[in-house]
């Protein structure tokens, strides 16, 4: 039995990888390539293996999302969304005493910050 037990539907589906697939790099290319497997937290064979499978079938690769932007991030910056637009509705209504410009400006600041990540 695995270590974190039986997990019905996710180990009955696993695949045999039998086959090995040897290619030569760069020094760079090698560096490159592990540092970018260590950021999607996924080992350089996995990583490899999404992109040439995603190649072959003539997809986008589905791999692991950088670190950095973890469910924590995107739950805080919903939060701060949530709160712009209830100011955004309450200035509309006129309950509030915040102008448009300065709506305007928050959610420019915002916009910048998530490109940034």
């Amino acid at each position: 039995m695995p270590r974190r037990g039986y997990r019905k539907g996710l180990s009955d589906s696993k695949e045999p990888l039998a086959r090995f697939v040897r290619t030569r790099l760069s020094e760079r290319e090698f560096c490159r390539l592990m540092e970018e497997g260590a950021s999607r937290g996924v080992t350089t064979s996995k990583l490899v293996r999404s992109v040439v499978s995603a190649h072959l079938n003539g997809q986008r690769m589905e791999a692991a999302q950088r670190r950095g932007v973890t469910a924590d991030l995107v739950r805080q910056l919903a939060r701060i969304g949530n709160n712009l637009n209830q100011l955004a509705r309450q200035a509309n209504v006129g309950l509030v005493g915040v102008s448009a410009d300065e709506l305007r400006a928050c959610t420019a600041r915002l916009n910048e910050l998530v490109r940034t990540l």
